[in-house]
């Protein structure tokens, strides 16, 4: 195998070019960007790039000419799906990853002493070889890690053959590309009601909305979906600075508020042996307080009770 690194070797940089992603039907943005890596596989388009304006971290990578993740702020999504669904279980066993390839929610979901096996069902196997190459501190060991089993296939053909042996999660993260895309038949309520049946008792899933500012109807559909499907569905949002806008979460389950919840002492408990660099006990309720300019996007903020009974596991 090649050997690992974060950084290029080359010193004999090529010229910088822009490197622009889409953002919704109406817009993009762009980063200057030095190409480092670049290859087609049977799925995709894969890039990894430098992009200066992040500095000493600003090593990233594209599918299809959409950012994905960077080292300098991928662990903004990455923790805020995954704690705070995890600490509201409490004892979380058995984790499930659809997509994930770059190894962060695995990560992240590794950190919990409860966790004893993390399965991540990626559809394109270079996506992980790409991140072990040149960028293996976003995945931070956990593809090495004993607990973690990576299986290359299809996400909807993993949970089908999962129902059909009887399997169970304790946490699902979609950690999949853009709901508009090659992922879209994964963002459905169909599909939500297939990952609903492979929950245990106390289970929830994690996924991304996308950006509310410039996806409105992409986002209120994912969350009416969801609805359809969930007693508790709860949005979140972040910034982060690679995907250049506010972006959406939200957190789906029958039992678990993770809004809610408590998460001070289980945060700082976590915290003192793993610091985290974004999701913290002083931040959980304020990413959870939805601004009243975007109430009609994300909106419908159900509490404790609600809907109570009628969506029977």
């Amino acid at each position: 195998m090649p050997a690992k690194r974060d950084i290029t070797e080359d010193r004999s940089r090529p010229v910088p070019r822009p490197c622009t992603a889409p953002l919704g039907r109406w817009a993009a943005y762009t980063f200057t960007a030095h190409a480092v890596f670049a290859t087609t596989s049977a799925h995709q388009h894969i890039e990894v790039v430098d992009l200066p304006a992040f500095g000493a971290l600003g090593r990233a990578y594209r599918l299809d000419g959409r950012f994905m993740a960077s080292l300098a702020d991928a662990h903004i999504c990455h923790e805020c799906m995954v704690h705070p669904l995890l600490l509201a279980h409490g004892n979380a066993r058995r984790v499930l990853v659809l997509g994930g390839g770059d190894g962060g929610s695995a990560y992240e979901a590794l950190r919990h002493a409860s966790v004893r096996e993390v399965v991540v069902a990626e559809l394109d196997a270079q996506v992980p070889a790409t991140i072990l190459q040149y960028m293996p501190a976003l995945a931070g060991g956990a593809f090495d890690d004993p607990r973690t089993t990576l299986v290359i296939g299809d996400a909807r053909d993993f949970v089908d053959a999962a129902l059909a042996r009887g399997e169970s999660f304790d946490a699902v993260i979609f950690d999949l590309t853009d709901a508009d895309g090659e992922a879209a038949t994964l963002h459905d309520a169909p599909f939500f009601a297939k990952v609903r049946a492979l929950l245990g008792p106390r289970g929830g899933l994690a996924l991304q909305l996308g950006a509310p500012w410039f996806e409105a109807d992409q986002v209120g559909r994912l969350l009416r979906s969801l609805r359809t499907v969930f007693r508790f569905v709860q949005p979140m949002t972040a910034y982060v600075p690679l995907y250049g806008t506010l972006w959406a979460l939200a957190f789906a389950s029958d039992s678990l508020d993770v809004r809610g919840n408590d998460v001070s002492a289980a945060t700082h408990a976590l915290s003192s042996r793993y610091p985290l660099r974004h999701y913290s006990p002083a931040r959980h309720a304020m990413l959870f307080d939805i601004p009243p300019e975007l109430s009609a996007v994300l909106g419908d903020q159900q509490k404790p009770g609600d809907n109570e009974g009628t969506r029977g596991k």
